[in-house]
């Protein structure tokens, strides 16, 4: 029997916190769209490999894929020394927390198999070679891929909508920005770009 997933905040933030690991965040999720766009445009041959390339599209489809799935498997750390992904977006956007529950329970219901894989072929990479092939002969069992793939999207839509709101959720997000010196970072470009249309 699979263990329920857990759901709702894990540790108690306050704003400058939740602000902060909501940073991180949000860098972390450009990383997960950016990967998954490699590895979607390698998978349907929008991406091709250029002439006398010593990798073949498969060989960096797969790669692509390894580094996409240990990032996807960072939401749901449970490493007290990691940003748990859910836990600013409870303080930061209490109007979306139905939204947000939803997707976290899509998320830790991927856990298992995905923090595996992270552990013994992304990451922290096992010496014992069974050790490899069952962590990825989870993530292809059609349920886990399914489960994955639902959470994959869902997690993309709550991020691009919570983005869209953000500077009315978090105000002062410029200004912590700019404090920790990572406003021109490409993950806050519509921060820049709607800042200097106010001035």
């Amino acid at each position: 029997m699979a263990p329920i997933p857990f759901s709702g905040q894990r540790n108690a933030l306050s704003r400058e916190e939740a602000i902060e690991h909501y940073i991180v965040l949000r860098l972390r999720a450009e990383d997960i769209n950016r990967l998954d766009f490699l590895v979607r445009g390698f998978y349907d041959g929008t991406i091709q490999v250029p002439n006398g390339s010593p990798f073949t599209r498969a060989d960096l489809r797969d790669t692509a894929r390894t580094a996409f799935f240990g990032w996807f498997a960072t939401l749901t750390d449970r490493d007290g020394r990691t940003v748990y992904a859910f836990d600013p977006l409870y303080v930061l956007f209490p109007d979306k927390r139905a939204a947000i529950h939803k997707v976290q329970v899509e998320c830790e219901v991927c856990h298992g198999p995905l923090q595996q894989f992270r552990n013994n072929v992304a990451f922290h990479s096992r010496s014992d070679i069974a050790y490899h092939i069952k962590a990825r002969q989870a993530l292809v069992h059609d349920d886990t891929f399914m489960d994955l793939e639902f959470a994959r999207k869902d997690f993309q839509r709550l991020m691009a909508d919570l983005v869209s709101e953000e500077l009315v959720a978090i105000p002062e997000l410029p200004n912590v920005l700019d404090q920790l010196g990572v406003s021109r970072h490409p993950a806050f470009a519509n921060v820049c770009s709607t800042t200097n249309v106010r001035h």
